[in-house]
């Protein structure tokens, strides 16, 4: 969809939403749209109308006023060309894709998936790496579920990639205690006694679910500000050589800095997960540099891989991601680089169910919409800057 299509075509709102006013909305619908949207720029929300499958969104002031001005059709108001310069192809393109705006063609008004492949270029298949590779497998396994609710899909889609653990040590690892000590990090194990000096453990809340072994570094300051975001290094072998990856890690803290915490999963359950063993930084280039460190002492151990994860090593043993600032997603009550990635997918994979998509399978589009959000979906590699964008662009 290049500027020359954009500048000719002829749009329209969507008259399946009605734009509604923050102030006319009832007490309860204001406070859920503002636990979705807490931006200043809040105008209000496009409601579905007429039994439209169409769900509420929130939309900003420009988007508002972008909508009225297109409720009779037309082609875009100059102003719209001048103010958004280099960025007009993907927000129209956003604004179409999400069903906010409609586009004329063979005297038919569409919107939504139908429209991802005027642009011209699609996501490929062809192989750009383990974690693109592993990625793109999750996409075409959440595609096929094509009966699951987006919430139970965006669940499949982040726990992709757990691999079962041998019955063999299934017999020998039969708890949370038997495999602390199978990795070396029981209250009594060698690795423990190493991180006593610079690290606190976390104990779990009383009667609360224990999902991780947690550590946080005694000289830096804890990670995920609500000024900044927080970075992880993922560290995912197969099972069977966490212990040495473990105590290669661990032995590697010595000489690392910037890290804020690390933490294990606990359990077969945990070991068995892609993104097993988690490093937390505060800056990014402390990251890459204890990933280099690592890169070159952990050469022996087979990698696991951790999809939509960026790249740290070639084998995907390493990788990592950047979780958003604490606090920045409203609606959401925790959330991290993996989960906010595959909650959107989940959502894009789910509106391309609907679609008569001819051009693009709905994996390709749900890449396709995804990058519109600032997120290069080759490389999983968040742009300078992501999260406010990624935010305000899903």
């Amino acid at each position: 969809m290049d500027g020359r299509l954009l500048e000719t075509s002829i749009f329209r709102s969507n008259p399946d939403y009605q734009l509604v006013l923050v102030d006319r909305l009832s007490e309860q619908e204001r406070r859920q749209l503002q636990e979705a949207d807490c931006s200043e720029d809040l105008y209000g929300a496009l409601v579905p109308q007429g039994g439209s499958a169409q769900g509420w969104r929130a939309v900003s002031c420009e988007t508002a006023l972008l909508f009225v001005a297109l409720v009779e059709a037309g082609p875009l108001p100059r102003y719209v060309l001048r103010r958004l310069g280099h960025d007009l192809e993907s927000t129209i393109k956003r604004l179409l894709l999400d069903g906010v705006l409609q586009i004329l063609l063979n005297d038919d008004f569409i919107s939504g998936p139908q429209v991802a492949g005027l642009s011209g270029s699609l996501p490929g298949w062809s192989s750009r790496g383990c974690n693109f590779d592993l990625s793109v497998s999750a996409l075409r396994y959440g595609q096929e579920l094509n009966c699951l609710p987006e919430t139970e899909l965006a669940h499949r889609l982040y726990s992709y990639g757990r691999k079962p653990v041998s019955p063999k040590l299934q017999r020998r690892l039969t708890g949370p205690a038997a495999v602390a000590r199978f990795l070396g990090i029981a209250e009594d194990g060698i690795l423990v006694r190493s991180l006593h000096r610079h690290w606190t453990h976390v104990p779990v809340s009383q009667g609360a679910r224990e999902f991780w072994w947690q550590w946080l570094s005694t000289s830096e300051p804890p990670r995920g500000t609500a000024q900044r975001a927080s970075f992880k290094l993922y560290l995912s072998p197969v099972v069977n050589d966490m212990p040495e990856a473990l105590e290669t890690l661990i032995g590697a803290l010595a000489h690392a800095h910037g890290v804020t915490g690390f933490k294990v999963g606990v359990g077969l359950w945990g070991i068995s997960r892609p993104d097993k063993t988690l490093v937390y930084f505060t800056h990014l280039d402390d990251l890459y540099q204890f990933a280099d460190l690592l890169r070159t002492r952990l050469a022996g151990c087979a990698p696991h891989g951790v999809p939509f994860s960026a790249a740290a090593s070639e084998n995907g043993l390493l990788s990592w991601g950047a979780d958003p600032p604490r606090g920045a997603v409203k609606g959401e009550r925790t959330t991290s680089w993996r989960m906010w990635v595959t909650w959107r997918l989940a959502e894009y994979l789910v509106s391309a169910r609907t679609a008569a998509l001819n051009t693009m399978e709905p994996w390709q589009y749900a890449l396709e919409r995804l990058s519109l959000a600032e997120i290069d979906t080759d490389t999983w590699i968040p742009s300078d800057g992501m999260w406010p964008a990624a935010l305000e662009r899903a």
